[in-house]
């Protein structure tokens, strides 16, 4: 039996589409213009799409309620699901601003999981729909994991270059993989299981992609007290692996017992033992420690247990991994820095972030977007004065193919010495590489070298400046597989 008329279909189907795609994506961006269109002709950019149709969706449902169906006992097959996924959405809409302002409260509040006053009424609200309760705790509970990623992979990663919009949409995939409904079903609470490889230059923003996955954990809400179990900010631990002397570093991330060597006064609590249920540890420099630490970490990635120095007794580990290295991954296998067994246990999935040339060679207004954000981040306000100061110093002083050796980082630094001497000139003491232009007419120039070898030449250097075979195969018009086999010369 029928309980929605052709239009209603339509309009639930197509917004629903919507719902369920990545928010980062193009997919997303088409069908929220085509919905908006089909609906509203007059556009209005300073209003999202789902807040600009949920009056539309409230009033679809309101009709679906005087005909008297009113839950989702009342539909069957295919409406059935529409309309499960559309009762989700309205009444996410209906306390999104409520999530933005308990996020806000919260990151002032770092130690202290504070209540949510909403809590019970959006439960109330979903039991009402027809959710069970343990549903319903569910949901709540993913409206907030939600609304915390799309805010903090968006404000935490600024840049509208196409490789940093690619950024977002593998980092929120890493959340809630590339299949919304499979997550919220049956994988929501076993993502520990898949870990994270961050590949990219230093200062690249790895611990700021890892820092908007971390902040973006499942948390439990508990209806007691009215709180989340824990503040967002508890659940995620970083640490460089790098700043830890061999004979520490095993102590630093399972901890250790009383006595356990000379000079362990106490017990202490390692890394693994600050991850919370359902956190994220992030271990960068992973290609710094040593292949007996690399073993260690792989029997807890295998096993999900640690054993503290000093200790017989093991202790389980609930939380998930991410690993990051600022050297080319191959480079780090062949030269057995990073044991394979170790790399097939972090490599769930691996995400590369992007260099700052590659970012500016993409899109040349990423550098004011960058400067903005990061005179913001410097000065602890806007201020466009010094933005403009920058950018002229910038343009003045610094070769449109400076190769930023330091990316994002070297630029804040840059910043800085503007905002400190009102000049920048890059890094005179990196060598750069060497002009391109010229390397290429000096292998022309070599009779011995043919089409083949100069193209692969050619391509092995773009590599090193651009870090993507995709940034190459734009560049050069090739195909990237064209690309990878001259780089890799597989």
């Amino acid at each position: 039996m029928q309980n929605l008329t052709s239009e209603e279909y339509t309009f639930f189907s197509k917004f629903i589409r919507a719902v369920l795609s990545n928010p980062f994506t193009d997919e997303r961006k088409i069908l929220s213009d085509l919905i908006s269109k089909n609906y509203f002709p007059e556009k209005d950019v300073n209003v999202h799409f789902f807040k600009r149709l949920q009056p539309l969706l409230n009033e679809n449902i309101d009709k679906l309620d005087k005909r008297g169906f009113k839950r989702l006992s009342d539909f069957n097959g295919m409406e059935n699901r529409l309309i499960y996924f559309s009762y989700i959405v309205a009444i996410y809409l209906n306390f999104v601003d409520d999530f933005d302002e308990f996020i806000n409260h919260q990151t002032d509040n770092k130690n202290a999981s504070l209540a949510f006053p909403k809590g019970q009424e959006i439960l109330v609200q979903l039991e009402r729909r027809g959710f069970s309760a343990k549903e319903s705790l569910r949901l709540l509970e993913l409206y907030y994991q939600f609304r915390r990623a799309y805010l903090f992979i968006n404000n935490g990663l600024v840049g509208q270059s196409p490789s940093m919009a690619k950024l977002r949409v593998e980092l929120w995939n890493n959340l809630f993989t590339f299949d919304v409904p499979n997550y919220h079903q049956s994988l929501w609470n076993q993502m520990e299981d898949f870990s994270l490889f961050l590949l990219g230059e230093t200062g690249t923003g790895k611990g700021a992609a890892a820092r908007a996955i971390g902040l973006s954990g499942h948390i439990l809400y508990d209806k007691q007290t009215g709180c989340f179990r824990d503040n967002f900010q508890d659940i995620y631990v970083e640490a460089n692996l790098s700043q830890y002397s061999e004979n520490l570093i095993e102590s630093e991330l399972f901890g250790h017992k009383k006595g356990a060597f000379t000079g362990a006064f106490e017990q202490y609590q390692g890394l693994f033992n600050q991850c919370k249920l359902n956190g994220l540890l992030f271990l960068d420099e992973i290609g710094d420690i040593s292949e007996n630490i690399q073993i260690k970490l792989l029997k807890v990635l295998q096993e999900r247990v640690f054993t503290p120095v000093g200790s017989h007794k093991a202790e389980a580990f609930h939380g998930r991994i991410i690993a990051a290295a600022n050297q080319p991954l191959q480079e780090l296998r062949q030269n057995k820095k990073l044991r394979d067994d170790f790399y097939y246990r972090l490599c769930s999935d691996i995400i590369e972030i992007p260099t700052l040339r590659q970012r500016l060679s993409e899109s040349p207004g990423e550098l004011v977007i960058l400067t903005r954000e990061l005179v913001k981040r410097i000065c602890h306000q806007e201020d466009e004065n010094i933005v403009s100061l920058v950018i002229e110093s910038l343009n003045k002083h610094v070769s449109r193919d400076y190769h930023w050796p330091g990316n994002v980082r070297e630029l804040e630094q840059a910043i800085r010495r503007i905002i400190l001497r009102g000049s920048y000139h890059g890094d005179t003491l990196r060598v750069q590489p060497n002009n391109q232009v010229d390397n290429i007419m000096q292998l022309m120039a070599d009779s011995n070298i043919d089409l083949k070898e100069l193209t692969r030449r050619y391509c092995q250097n773009l590599y090193e400046q651009l870090n993507t075979y995709e940034a190459v195969a734009l560049k050069t018009n090739l195909d990237r597989r064209t690309v990878k086999k001259h780089v890799t010369g597989e």
